[in-house]
């Protein structure tokens, strides 16, 4: 956790600057090439880090769901914001201002430690997917991704709705919107999933995990990384 082991001292510094923000669906957290000013975590709900091409068409580079922290590279580094984020569903934020952040770091090695391990976790995510991309068959590598997703939602009735359109998909497991569409209908056919537009339902989730080849202990995690 970004803040475990952390000096009582600074969690209270932390929570006398922190900010609660509710978002709806589509609300704009940062920009591209927006100045960083903030460590943000992901409280509930679900936020999307995007690109957009020259030709302005956005490309979803990876889905964040609840605790996750976005901005520790830009803790650790000033630089800045290197994707734009948006709120994908309904979700709620906490933001801390980074100079004071920064500033507490300096004195708690704990906390500088666990921004430092969270930004070291994300760089082995993004290694681990661009890897994959390049040695996957395509049907392994979207079955990847919706099972990763699958760690933002509870089943509910052995039903797990992921709020995912196909083109984000094809996005996360690097290939077209055609062939996810094909290979998601002969799985729609085969009872492995269901959904309507913009959620996509996993019914059997082992089936699709076995289809991922997942290794015994892989975990469950959403996108390929943050900013």
């Amino acid at each position: 956790m970004l803040f475990a082991g952390t000096a009582e001292a600074s969690r209270r510094a932390l929570e006398a600057v922190e900010q609660r923000r509710q978002l709806a669906a589509g609300d704009v957290i940062f920009r591209q090439g927006d100045p960083a000013t903030s460590l943000i975590l992901v409280d509930s709900g679900l936020v999307k880090v995007w690109r957009a091409t020259e030709d302005g068409t956005p490309i979803t580079l990876a889905l964040l769901g609840p605790g996750e922290p976005i901005g520790t590279l830009n803790a650790a580094r000033e630089m800045p914001q290197s994707a734009m984020v948006s709120a994908h569903i309904a979700t709620e934020i906490i933001v801390w201002p980074l100079d004071v952040l920064r500033t507490i770091m300096a004195g708690d090695p704990a906390l500088s430690a666990n921004v430092s391990s969270v930004v070291a976790r994300y760089a082995v995510r993004m290694i681990e997917r661009l890897e994959e991309v390049s040695t996957a068959p395509v049907e392994q590598r979207i079955a990847r991704a919706l099972c990763r997703a699958s760690g933002i939602a509870a089943p509910i009735e052995g039903v797990i709705d992921l709020p995912l359109s196909r083109q984000d998909v094809a996005d996360m497991s690097a290939t077209t919107l055609p062939t996810v569409s094909r290979i998601m209908a002969r799985w729609r056919k085969a009872g492995l999933i269901g959904g309507h537009r913009g959620h996509i339902h996993l019914l059997d989730r082992e089936r699709l995990r076995a289809i991922a080849a997942f290794a015994p202990d892989e975990p469950l995690a959403i996108g390929i990384g943050a900013p």
